[in-house]
């Protein structure tokens, strides 16, 4: 239940009711004219908001794997050409000096040989030349072939992060048209019913967190991830973002096992990829806990039945229950 939006504090809103709401719909559109309505389109457009917002996260590590491929296939190539050049000239030598030869050819051979077993030392040593100038050719068509593939591969590897760019781009577009929605479904509900919306389940009580953070983590680096995710609680939400100042989901979970010495990709999908599965009835402190599959949400378990994580923008990095989301999916345990 992540959204894309800010909401401006101190914005005096009036309470919804029954009417039409005062931000009209596209043609052909309907919309919602009561607040459970509101709140259930709101909870809508946050999931696929923040499912564009991961997959975003997910195309830009796309997209540095397709350059750093581009990187090693240009290498590859200029190895390429390299071995072509050492196998030209290392041709060019090898004709050179039978060239240069008294013993040419097998005729030569025989004419200038003043016995049998001097000529068929000759023969033996020209049937060599030949087997390496074979090799070396062989090495030369090699080359070639390898260059023409890293360029290939290179090419590839272009056109495929260019394409991810432009697919980059368009979600970025649909991002901001979420936004605008969410900002007009938002603007219709009082500070209350904002307030409701957040926290549609009771926050835990202050026994209960105190309990989970005495809970012993299972590892120095977890307990230190738990510690640094604990010191950003109240930070605000934030698209794309990773610390120190705001976060989103992923880039929370990503900073605080970064401060734990654990480096992790900003995309809940790749983290749910790493480490170790642990079902839920195993869980410890410091554990990613998913939401989604594949996964468009993540937090940081604590104990107790709790998780710090970074909920939706207008919200703040916040301790809640596993619970407060319903689509759980799994979870993993870091070193």
């Amino acid at each position: 239940m992540i959204g894309s939006v800010v909401v401006v504090a101190g914005v005096v809103t009036a309470p919804l009711t029954a009417h039409a709401l005062p931000h009209p719909a596209a043609p052909g559109a309907s919309q919602p004219t009561t607040t459970g309505q509101v709140t259930a389109k709101l909870n809508s457009l946050a999931k696929s908001s923040e499912q564009l917002s991961e997959q975003l996260n997910q195309a830009k590590i796309d997209i540095v794997k397709a350059r750093h491929q581009v990187t090693l296939a240009n290498r590859q190539a200029e190895q390429a050409k390299q071995e072509l050049q050492s196998a030209q000239r290392q041709l060019a030598i090898s004709l050179a000096s039978q060239y240069k030869s008294a013993s040419f050819s097998r005729t030569v051979a025989l004419l200038s040989s003043n016995s049998s077993e001097n000529y068929l030392q000759t023969v033996q040593s020209l049937n060599l030349l030949t087997q390496h100038q074979s090799e070396v050719a062989t090495i030369a068509a090699n080359a070639i072939t390898n260059a023409d593939a890293a360029a290939a591969r290179a090419k590839a590897a272009v056109s495929a992060a260019t394409q991810k760019q432009a697919d980059l781009t368009k979600r970025q577009s649909e991002l901001a048209a979420q936004v605008t929605k969410y900002k007009a479904l938002l603007a219709t509900l009082t500070a209350a019913e904002r307030a409701r919306y957040y926290q549609p389940k009771p926050a835990p009580a202050a026994a209960v967190v105190s309990q989970a953070f005495s809970n012993v983590a299972v590892s120095k680096n977890a307990a230190g991830a738990v510690q640094a995710a604990r010191n950003q609680l109240g930070k605000p939400y934030v698209w794309g973002a990773a610390g120190p100042d705001s976060f989103d989901c992923s880039g929370l979970t990503m900073y605080a096992w970064g401060q734990a010495g654990v480096s992790l990709p900003h995309s809940a999908a790749a983290q749910q990829g790493m480490g170790t599965p642990v079902a839920q009835s195993d869980l410890q402190p410091g554990d990613l806990v998913f939401f989604g599959s594949p996964a468009y949400h993540v937090g940081i378990y604590i104990g107790n039945g709790l998780m710090i994580h970074a909920p939706t923008s207008g919200d703040v990095v916040k301790i809640t229950q596993l619970s407060y989301m319903s689509d759980y999916s799994g979870a993993t345990r870091l070193g």
